[in-house]
């Protein structure tokens, strides 16, 4: 009864639109994609053709099978799709049905990532590398100190072992693995043993649309959470 009350929800364009040949041909992988949090832009050609081209239908699908949103934003001239639900929620790290918010980590990560989007503003490709962009910002920016307290214990310093630097990196690599999963950087490289760029991708923008408070009251958002560590 259920498949026949599915069936009686679709109509037949929807129905049409998934006999096409390039609909059948990269739907499974879109799929897989969308489901697991990524967010699909314009580099994706063919993902986001289809996804434009018959958004309507595909909305209806991710309603009807799934109770999922199937959105789109468009930033800086960019538009992206990804799905959410009803409720607009933070948790978009995984798939639909283990969503988590962000870690601290992975919030200060982005909401530098972000920072960097703007300070390139004027440039077309925002390559960003791990020691001459994001260890100068832990080391020289205004909130050099909020860096340090989060990414080293004891980070009332100047100066850090090659140690913590490396697991630093590690870290901060990882974290930009599971944004590259989620579309918001690109061309993620390994540039030397303590050295990765990547390009920030304009969907990072979804993250400056959920994160606002935490964006806006970033230096409260960091001593928040050096007290609960230090409690």
């Amino acid at each position: 009864m259920a498949d026949e009350h599915i069936a009686e929800t679709l109509n037949s364009s929807f129905i049409d639109v998934f006999k096409l040949r390039d609909v059948q041909k990269h739907f499974a992988d879109l799929n897989i994609e969308l489901l697991r949090g990524k967010h699909i832009q314009d580099d994706e050609h063919y993902h986001h053709r289809i996804l434009s081209k018959y958004y309507i239908e595909f909305k209806k699908y991710y309603d009807v099978f799934y109770r999922l949103v199937l959105d789109k934003k468009t930033f800086e001239g960019v538009t992206y799709f990804f799905l959410t639900f009803s409720e607009e929620s933070k948790g978009i790290l995984s798939d639909y049905t283990r969503h988590r918010d962000l870690t601290a980590i992975e919030t200060i990560t982005a909401i530098t990532l972000l920072q960097m989007y703007y300070d390139r503003y004027f440039e077309n490709v925002k390559e960003i590398s791990f020691l001459k962009d994001i260890k100068s910002k832990i080391l020289g920016s205004e909130f050099s100190s909020l860096y340090k307290s989060v990414f080293f214990k004891n980070g009332a310093r100047d100066n850090f072992t090659p140690k913590e630097w490396a697991n630093v990196t590690k870290n901060i690599r990882n974290v930009i693995q599971d944004f590259e999963q989620l579309g918001w950087v690109d061309q993620l490289t390994q540039k030397g043993e303590n050295d990765f760029s990547f390009v920030i991708k304009e969907s990072i923008h979804r993250f400056q649309m959920m994160y606002e408070y935490e964006i806006s009251n970033f230096e409260e958002f960091v001593n928040n959470l050096t007290e609960t560590d230090n409690e």
